[in-house]
This record gives C-alpha cells, sequence and structure tokens, in this order.
C-alpha cells in the first residue's frame, strides 16, 4: 500500500465492446493492483453499458441512466485507468464515445493508458487515448503497456514482462492522481486570472 493513497479514487474503463476479450483480464490486473495500492476502486465496463452515441445536446439523452453513470462516476473519480483495444490503428468507438460525453469531469486529472493488440505495438491506440485526454485538459502517464493477442492463453495475461508494466502503471495512477488533483483545485481557487493557468478555465 502507497503512503498517504488511501483517499485516491480510481475509475478502471474497459473501452472494449465484446463480452469475451483479453481486455478484461488487463483491467482485472489493473484493477488489483491500484487497490492493492490503497485506492478505492470502481470499473466501468463499456461492453456492459450500451451507452448510445453520444448526441450534443439532447436533453433526453441526458437523462438516461447510462450516461448519467458515464459522468457520475467520471466526476467522483480522481484518476483513470484506461485500457483499449486497437481497432484500426486507433481506440474503440465505445471509448471515444465515452470521451466524447465528458470535459469537465476529467480536467485536471490523471490517467494511465493501456492496451490490447491483435499484434501491433499498441502506440497509435495509446497515442489517440492520450491525445483525448489530453484535450480534456487532463495529464497522463509519460508510460503506458501493451499487451498482444500472443501474450495471452484462455484469455489470461501470460507475459510477465507486460503484467509487470500493467501493475506499475496502476500504481503510479494511485501515486500521481490524487498530488495533481490537489494542485490543481488550489490553481482554480485563484480564480480566472493568468496565474490560475489552465485551471481557471474550469471555475
Amino acid at each position: 500500500m502507497l503512503g498517504g493513497s488511501m483517499s485516491a479514487r480510481i475509475l478502471v474503463v474497459s473501452g472494449s465492446a465484446r463480452d469475451e476479450s483479453n481486455v478484461h483480464d488487463i483491467v482485472r490486473i489493473a484493477a488489483t493492483s491500484a487497490r492493492a495500492a490503497g485506492a478505492e476502486v470502481r470499473e466501468l465496463l463499456l461492453h456492459t453499458l450500451r451507452l448510445p452515441v453520444m448526441d450534443h445536446g439532447d436533453p433526453e439523452q441526458a437523462k438516461l441512466p447510462a450516461v448519467q453513470e458515464v459522468r457520475t462516476s467520471a466526476a467522483w473519480a480522481e484518476g483513470f485507468i484506461l485500457v483499449t483495444p486497437e481497432y484500426h490503428g486507433n481506440m474503440t468507438g465505445c471509448l471515444k464515445n465515452w470521451f466524447d460525453y465528458l470535459y469537465p469531469e476529467l480536467a485536471g486529472k490523471f490517467a494511465g493508458v493501456l492496451a490490447v493488440t491483435g499484434g501491433g505495438g499498441g502506440d497509435m491506440s495509446i497515442t489517440a487515448v492520450k491525445n483525448c485526454f489530453a484535450w480534456c485538459h487532463g495529464f497522463t502517464l509519460p508510460f503506458h503497456a501493451a499487451a498482444r493477442a500472443v501474450d495471452f492463453k484462455d484469455g489470461a495475461l501470460h507475459n510477465a514482462r507486460i503484467s509487470d508494466r500493467v501493475q506499475r502503471v496502476a500504481y503510479d495512477v494511485v501515486r500521481y492522481a490524487p498530488i495533481l488533483g490537489r494542485a490543481f483545485n488550489e490553481a482554480r481557487a485563484l480564480g480566472e486570472g493568468q496565474e490560475s493557468g489552465v485551471a481557471g478555465f474550469h471555475l
């Protein structure tokens, strides 16, 4: 358990659209590691949520339980572990759709990114997720992990090196998310002036 990390609230988001996916074992390892680090952890499994495609400004869509769960869980979290399969060199559509519902809920927060690929290195999907998080004024860990199909056996990760990287990402998110969150909130308290930096845009 990390010192001072008991209050860390971490949301692990599974970007898989499938019931059967290697992503689920990565989510399990990441969530287990974050809990071992002392965090309070929630898991959001997008394949079970059936989130509709975001229709910007639709007041009826905003009332849907799935939409409210996405926004409430993101607002609750101090940090995120985002896990995506790599589809056509990018994140999944369901994870991008999750991003589309959010903005203030991610600002000033911290995320680690993990990917599962068919055989590539995962760089394209990881970069896409990090870019989306940055455009929401969030910050991402300059370290990540990607697992290929050959790293799994019967849905379980069997590559010790990749498992080690996944666990390190989880520990770092728990470690740094509360620190960054406190700094962002202190800056936001300064108001709209330049001294507040980007936090001044989120009053």
